[in-house]
């Protein structure tokens, strides 16, 4: 049974602070909203992602299934006048199992990670700049899909940079470190080479000792039933002119909701 929508029933009825609206507000609603789950599968880091949109806004709260608030922003001054239009964030990603090598790295585990994001509707309110109240809601699923397999790129040498195509496949798991079979066998998550990918989305950016001022990135979105992408000749010249000839690159496996794993490679040219 859907909850009443009471977060945004109260911001309409009481002013949020610093507001100088009198007497009833009229509803608006958010242009966009989403939350998401992200998971590296290489590095086995795991993070909370929202992304809202709306025209001229000055104040946003987020609340969770459980009714906790978990995000407000403010504009203050001449930010508040001019107003506020799409936000997006994204929480620390601490890792899923702890680094023998880096004993002080955040250590979440994936069901730990559950526990503080329920799967749900989570509410946004707010005032926009018309004096209106803002709502709107998005839904979190648990339906996190697998880690995309590079094995067939990963650490792959061109001979030259017209011949640069990563390709992948379907993976079956999270990466290995973010994985928790109980939470599978148990009914918590499906199992992630269960969950259908919707798309794709490729990036590639050198990596080299060296100091791009713009740094330029390649980035590609692509449908369910395309497993490569051919690299732009003109975008890996331009490193190899700079004396740049390594690459990395990482494949994210997209679900329905906006949930998405990635994995991460590079590769060489060898110019």
């Amino acid at each position: 049974m859907k909850r009443p929508n009471l977060i945004v029933l109260l911001a309409c009825l009481l002013p949020l602070a610093g507001s100088v609206t009198t007497g009833w507000a009229d509803d608006a609603e958010f242009d966009e909203t989403r939350v998401i789950i992200e998971i590296n599968g290489t590095d086995g880091d795991v993070g909370f992602h929202a992304t809202f949109d709306a025209d001229a806004w000055y104040n946003v709260q987020m609340h969770d299934p459980l009714d906790r608030k978990v995000f407000q922003e403010k504009a203050f001054g001449p930010l508040k006048t001019q107003g506020l239009t799409e936000n997006f964030f994204e929480s620390a990603e601490p890792l899923c199992l702890p680094d023998p090598e880096d004993e002080e790295e955040l250590v979440v585990a994936l069901a730990e990670f559950l526990d503080r994001f329920p799967a749900g509707e989570y509410i946004l309110s707010g005032k926009n700049n018309e004096n209106e109240c803002l709502s709107g809601s998005a839904e979190l699923t648990w339906n996190i899909p697998a880690a995309p397999d590079i094995s067939e790129t990963d650490e792959e040498e061109f001979d030259s940079a017209e011949d640069v195509v990563l390709e992948w496949a379907e993976g079956d798991n999270l990466g290995g470190k973010c994985d928790d079979g109980d939470l599978v066998s148990d009914g918590i998550i499906p199992a992630p080479g269960d969950v259908a990918e919707v798309g794709w989305e490729v990036v590639v950016e050198p990596d080299c000792d060296v100091d791009f001022d713009p740094e330029r990135v390649f980035s590609a979105q692509l449908p369910p039933d395309y497993t490569s992408v051919t690299v732009p000749e003109e975008f890996l010249q331009s490193y190899l002119d700079e004396d740049c000839s390594e690459f990395k690159f990482e494949v994210g496996a997209i679900e329905a909701s906006g949930n998405q794993t990635f994995s991460e490679g590079g590769f060489e040219i060898d110019d």
